[in-house]
């Protein structure tokens, strides 16, 4: 049976539309399988000859002016004339200093031209007052700096033995669309933000410590759509920011005769012991002489041992030729997804006389196959195969963290660091956001996390000629760049990109040229597309939590709520005297940093974070985090119940952060995680029971029934015991089950049903507890799930059934004037007693009294790069002990407390 896969493969192959020729021809060159000789011994192939530019340069600002315009033709405001500050003549003595890598905002920043834009009112204030078109909303005008052209300027000296040598001047990374001189003189135009472009000065150089490389940025456009570029900045989605700037790194490379670029290592057959690699190549000969360029391959293992040395007697002509040989790997050490085995990372080395190119890798093979109860021609196949092993992934959508450039790769670094112990195997690298970089790639081969990384075009392609030239352009080097990285499983056109009426043509280029570059990996032409799906009822179009359970797509790739961040970190964007009012006023520091820029959101949190009464910022702050939480385990484990048959993965929106403030993310900008992160890390175990029940409100006399389900996402066999107890709001049990369990690796099973009539009597709330043991009684798991939680007075029904769009005008006060009053049921349950002290390398918490501790926190915990908590937002049986590593990466944690919503705090004793 055939899948969308293999139709949109054919199509997008027998497709003849391209936007760049060059792009073309390169990725149609044919291959040769040169032979090849076993090598012993030898020197290491040497690498690229490069002088870095990255550093400090010298930016200015200017109108976006044009010389010669049709409104010059006629009376009326005449466009600004443009600056010619690309001579060398040029006085750049109040240029203000500028990073590379970088962005604009942030040298300004730096500087001390603007304030820094993400903090407080600054983005509000300047949109407010000068950002234009004036008739549009505020969030979406656009602030003075991004109306201006921008020019950087830089000075450098080459070494002096590249004199009479070739030179290169290359950019990984220009932000979004630029002119280039050198000495004066212009060398390139380029636009795309994913590399390029890459220039032959070498008939431009002086040698004398003058040269001068000169970049003119223009404007960015005004709309987003079509355009290879994070979006969220345009602000349509809680941030403002268009980022311009050299973004990624500036270098002269010194370019040999015969050049050798683009290796490619691909694996052919994984097995432990024993794999087959595909090393590929191009050779680039900038001169007319033809013959055999001998091309050393090396592999070597994670220990750096060479393992495979040969030389491939590839031809060579004026020009690019590619080709590929296979090398045996012995004793071959396969790469896993975490959580299943190690992540070994080998490195081949090619090499002609001059030039080389090294590449990381891992030994790995991913297929995917059809779901046994989802599968045809209009579905992809979803079910993930790696190394043979058929997985159900957990994972979530990955934001770009840093839309200044400013911030360096530490904090990603911890964000992975927190998805591996959350056991978020798997990130979809947005299609919003970014393309991520090598650093990124690196360290989830490194971690073992799988990566879709999807191409920046977001909600639609309105495309000219133009821009699908440049697509096609840094498609090609997007794909080449990362596919060796064993990490990335998946490409993705983009997010939310349905057909247009238009046509689907820079989709179709995207797709052919990943299919020519990398066929080692499937193509998706957007999400959702063809069985995964995207739901925003809850939240969005207020929905209930319940409204969830009729969603089991085979792959849920977005869905969730927003939540706001903590006190402490609020603290740290705008003026913590602002968090003393409740509700909350129309300040533009409040407004910035709101999701999608209204204190409507606040009302739309409300409707599901009414755990109590909502009076203050410090209620808010931890009922919206808890609500976010629940709100993803209801989903998410519902996924897992169906796992390997109807679903593949899930990817719940989302990780991490590029604005500071409220958001879908379950860790905050400055890397701290919220409740809801710990909520996810749980319903994510490799190794857990759960309960799948269609709704969180029964009335008296009502049947409650609760699947029980417990899942083995592990390559090791799991034998323990699962125990199902609901209580009433006065703890008494009025419903057990347990049962012994037996999985294999990899495997699911629906224990049983617990099953129950909700009392007339001490039914809100209601408390599910769901526990797996190991056959030594040791705790495995603990799922605590409360219902009836938020009962709803009849002004909270009144408003709530109204909808969204009628109360969107409404003052914020009016809206959360309901959600000020009525009971807190998980409050209100019979009190008990904690005790909390250090361990060795832990934190000991007991619940000495009579009756469970449902809901426990851990607060105080500091916020650090690489500072975590193994767990917090969890529940304790009467007289259970927990012990929760932690590691404070040098922060102090002086006011260490432990409380329950049944139980008063207590500080960490020694």
């Amino acid at each position: 049976m055939t899948s969308l896969d293999d139709r949109e493969r054919a199509r997008s192959l027998a497709s003849p539309l391209y936007g760049d020729r060059w792009v073309q021809e390169h990725a149609t060159l044919p291959m040769s399988a040169p032979p090849v000789t076993a090598r012993i011994g030898g020197p290491s192939v040497v690498d690229r000859d490069v002088v870095s530019l990255d550093g400090e340069w010298l930016l200015a600002g200017a109108p976006a002016g044009r010389e010669f315009a049709i409104e010059r033709w006629f009376a009326g405001p005449r466009p600004a004339a443009p600056v010619g500050w690309h001579r060398p003549e040029t006085d750049r003595s109040d240029w203000i200093p500028a990073a590379v890598p970088g962005t604009v905002q942030a040298a300004l920043t730096a500087a001390g031209e603007i304030p820094d834009p993400l903090l407080h009112d600054h983005t509000h204030a300047e949109l407010v007052a000068h950002g234009v078109p004036a008739e549009w909303p505020w969030h979406f005008r656009r602030t003075r700096v991004e109306e201006q052209q921008w020019w950087y300027a830089r000075r450098f000296d080459l070494p002096a033995d590249w004199r009479g040598h070739r030179v290169r001047l290359s950019f990984d990374g220009v932000d979004d669309a630029a002119s280039f001189w050198l000495n004066g003189e212009p060398i390139a135009r380029h636009a795309g933000m994913y590399g390029g472009p890459d220039i032959d000065v070498t008939a431009l150089l002086r040698h004398d410590g003058t040269d001068e490389v000169v970049v003119r940025l223009d404007a960015p456009p005004r709309d987003w759509h079509g355009v290879l570029k994070p979006s969220p900045g345009w602000g349509w989605h809680y941030g403002h920011l268009i980022s311009i700037g050299l973004w990624r790194s500036v270098r002269l490379e010194r370019v040999p005769d015969l050049e050798l670029d683009d290796l490619f290592v691909s694996t052919v057959t994984a097995a432990e012991g024993a794999a087959r690699v595909r090393v590929q190549w191009d050779l680039v000969r900038h001169t007319d002489a033809d013959g055999v360029a001998p091309t050393r391959v090396r592999v070597l293992d994670p220990d750096g041992t060479v393992v495979a040395d040969v030389t491939a007697e590839a031809a060579a002509s004026r020009g690019t030729s590619r080709h590929a040989i296979e090398i045996d790997v012995p004793d071959a050490r396969p790469w896993w997804p975490f959580g299943y085995g190690p992540q070994p990372v080998y490195r081949v080395e090619a090499g002609v006389d001059g030039s080389a190119r090294t590449a990381t890798f891992g030994i790995r093979t991913v297929e995917m196959r059809a779901l046994p109860e989802v599968s045809g021609d209009d579905v992809y196949d979803w079910q993930f195969v790696v190394n043979g092993r058929p997985l159900f992934l957990k994972g979530a959508n990955w934001c770009f963290t840093d839309p200044m450039a400013r911030r360096g790769f530490d904090l990603d670094r911890h964000l992975l660091d927190l998805c591996v112990r959350a056991n978020l195997q798997m990130l979809r690298a947005w299609g919003g956001g970014t393309v991520e970089s090598d650093a990124f790639y690196d360290e989830c081969d490194r971690r073992g996390i799988l990566v879709l990384q999807e191409f920046p075009l977001s909600f639609g392609l309105d495309a000219t000629g133009a821009t699908l030239a440049t697509v096609d352009e840094q498609a090609s080097r997007i794909v080449r760049r990362l596919r060796s990285h064993p990490s990335l499983v998946m490409w993705g056109g983009g997010n939310e990109n349905p057909e247009t009426v238009s046509g689907d043509d820079l989709l179709t280029v995207v797709g052919t040229r990943v299919r020519q570059y990398d066929p080692s990996r499937p193509f998706h032409r957007t999400d959702p597309w063809g069985g995964s799906e995207h739901f925003y009822g809850v939240y969005h179009e207020g929905q209930p939590v319940n409204a969830y359970a009729t969603h089991i797509p085979p792959v849920f790739g977005e869905y969730g709520l927003s939540s706001q961040c903590d006190l402490d970190s609020m603290a740290r964007f705008l003026d913590p005297s602002l968090l003393e009012q409740w509700p909350p006023p129309a300040h533009g520091a409040i407004l910035q940093h709101q999701a999608q820029f209204s204190l409507f959101d606040l009302f739309k949190q409300a409707r599901y974070a009414h755990y109590g009464p909502l009076t203050d910022w410090a209620t808010f702050v931890e009922y919206s985090q808890l609500a976010q939480g629940d709100a993803l385990r209801f989903a998410s484990e519902r996924l897992r119940a169906h796992a390997g048959e109807r679903t593949a993965a899930y990817w719940f929106y989302k990780v991490g952060e590029v604005f500071p403030g409220a958001s879908w993310a379950i860790v905050d900008y400055y890397g701290r995680a919220k409740l809801s992160y710990y909520r996810a890390r749980q319903f994510g175990a490799a190794r857990t029971a759960f309960a799948v029940y269609d709704r969180t409100t029964l009335e008296a006399g009502a049947s409650l029934i609760a699947a029980v389900h417990v899942v083995d996402d592990s390559p090791e066999p799991l034998t323990g015991k699962v125990t199902a107890r609901l209580y009433d709001a006065r703890f008494r049990v009025r419903a057990e089950r347990a049962a012994s369990v037996a999985l294999g690796p990899d495997q699911h099973r629906h224990a049983f049903d617990l099953e129950a009539v909700v009392p007339d009597v001490d039914a809100h709330p209601l408390v599910l507890a769901v526990h797996l043991d190991d056959d030594e009684g040791r705790r495995i798991s603990s799922a605590w799930y409360a219902l009836n939680a938020q009962p709803k007075s009849a002004e909270v029904i009144s408003i709530e059934a109204l909808p969204l769009e009628e109360l969107a005008d409404r003052p914020i006060e009016e809206l959360l004037a309901p959600y000020a009053d009525g009971p807190a049921p998980l409050k209100d349950q019979p009190r008990t007693r904690l005790e909390a002290h250090w361990g060795e390398g832990v934190l000991r918490v007991r619940n000495v009294g009579d009756v469970p501790a449902p809901l426990v926190l851990v607060e105080g915990f500091p916020t650090a790069f690489g500072a975590w908590l193994d767990d917090n937002a969890f529940g304790l049986e009467p007289g259970e002990e927990r012990a929760i590593a932690y590691s404070l990466a040098g922060a102090a944690w002086p006011d260490a407390r432990v409380r329950a919503w049944n139980a008063d705090a207590v500080e960490v004793r020694a």
